[in-house]
């Protein structure tokens, strides 16, 4: 199936601001994360070496905010969008 994954910030600038990413019937948020991921420099921005979405990643999913300890349970369909935000910071 095929999924849409959007990035703002600092994300946007490792990863692209959006990428389409064909996934396995059944996968959850986390495997998407997982896949956008990669394996490249900037993975460890998403997630961590055991490949749970880090702590401070912003996910939302049908307008609403997913906790990344949520992600795994949380099933896919074709055409999903998933928006990834980086912590808020500034002053």
């Amino acid at each position: 199936m095929k999924i849409t994954l959007r990035c703002y910030a600092r994300f946007r600038d490792a990863f692209g601001e959006e990428q389409e990413k064909e996934i396995p019937e059944g996968s959850s948020i986390r495997d998407a994360v997982i896949a956008l991921a990669g394996s490249g420099p900037d993975a460890d921005l998403l997630i961590d070496a055991e490949k749970n979405i880090r702590s401070y990643v912003m996910v939302m999913y049908k307008d609403t905010r997913i906790s990344p300890i949520d992600a795994d349970t949380i099933t896919l369909s074709d055409n999903d969008v998933i928006i990834l935000f980086p912590p808020v910071s500034g002053g």
